[in-house]
């Protein structure tokens, strides 16, 4: 599980974004579990500690479709 040290101001949710490049309802579930000390706010201070746990995420890709 990996660490992070947010800026002041930071939020969970683009740490997420940055870290998985996803807002899945899994991957956000997940990593929210894993920092219940940090829910009971919406922007994080310098010196929180994020823990990003080991994830592994699909990247779906849309098949290119042609009119005719």
């Amino acid at each position: 599980m990996n660490q992070y040290r947010p800026r002041e101001g930071e939020r969970l949710d683009t740490i997420i974004f940055k870290a998985y490049q996803s807002l899945d309802a899994d991957v956000m579930n997940t990593v929210m579990e894993a920092n219940e000390h940090l829910l009971d706010r919406t922007v994080l201070r310098a010196g929180d500690i994020v823990y990003l746990p080991e994830i592994k995420t699909v990247q779906s890709v849309s098949a290119t479709k042609a009119l005719w």
